[in-house]
């Protein structure tokens, strides 16, 4: 006779219950970043929208803004540390390898013992780990789950490179996430194209830069091919919001707030 699983007895639904985040003090504004560059502080605003960034200072490590950010997310829920059972970060940029920053960001917070993991998606990463958060509540195996999304790209931005050097900037963004009795984190449109991989990436793999004489390689930067990706994003971005909004059975017109990522806004609203 085959055993049967007990089925799991999770909410019907979740819902974001609280928002934190944290911005370092540091603010550059692209005359700072024009020292670096063959530029104009005009080119650069028409072509992103950016004037200033916030960059991190020596103590405003990815654990140390996440914890910033995740301590008000927490307070803004009207939870308790102990009460979160699991700690989703988002991040390209914590340079440790291992453990997961995930971890000491919960260890930080007082959380206890909560499931704890790190994902690396680039901009989608804060999506899918809302999603993951989503789907750990109304599976059963987490009440609360603590959603971060952080970047200290700062350290991975090469300040010669013209395409890239005025993008970046670094900060933490968090959320919990609770039981819901009614539908309020709507459906997830997933996907990637791997053969694209080329148009956003790092430099150098980090072995290839171990196995060089440091003196003549650069420090490994993120690369961005700007054109190809803008073109892509906007094209992208505006088919499969409309996927999400069918999927929700939401038209745009009944959306209180749009909000892309910041160089394309204006597109892909249009």
């Amino acid at each position: 006779m085959t055993a049967k699983i007990r089925p799991s007895k999770g909410a019907p639904y979740a819902r974001i219950l609280g928002v934190g985040g944290y911005r370092p003090t540091r603010v550059v504004p692209n005359e700072e970043i024009l020292k670096h560059i063959d530029s104009s502080d005009e080119w650069i605003r028409s072509r992103s929208g950016i004037a200033t960034r916030h960059w991190a200072g020596p103590d405003e490590t990815v654990a140390a803004m996440s914890v910033e950010a995740g301590g008000k997310a927490i307070a803004d829920a009207g939870v308790t540390p102990e009460q979160i059972d699991a700690v989703i970060v988002s991040t390209v940029s914590h340079l440790k390898q291992t453990p997961a920053v995930a971890t000491e960001i919960a260890h930080l917070l007082g959380t206890g013992k909560p499931a704890a993991f790190d994902i690396s998606a680039g901009c989608a990463g804060f999506g899918y780990g809302l999603t993951l958060a989503k789907g750990m509540i109304t599976d059963g195996t987490a009440e609360h789950v603590l959603v971060i999304g952080v970047e200290r790209l700062s350290d991975l931005t090469d300040l010669e490179d013209r395409a890239t050097a005025f993008l970046f900037g670094d900060g933490a963004g968090a959320v919990v996430v609770g039981p819901s009795k009614e539908p309020a984190i709507g459906p997830t449109v997933w996907g990637s194209e791997g053969d694209k991989s080329d148009t956003i990436t790092q430099t150098l793999p980090w072995d290839v830069y171990r196995e060089q004489d440091a003196a003549d390689v650069r420090y490994p930067a993120l690369r961005q091919e700007g054109q190809s990706v803008f073109r892509w994003a906007v094209y992208e971005m505006a088919k499969v919001a409309q996927q999400a909004l069918d999927e929700a059975g939401v038209s745009a017109d009944e959306l209180d707030a749009f909000i892309p990522t910041r160089p394309i806004c204006g597109s892909s609203t249009r």
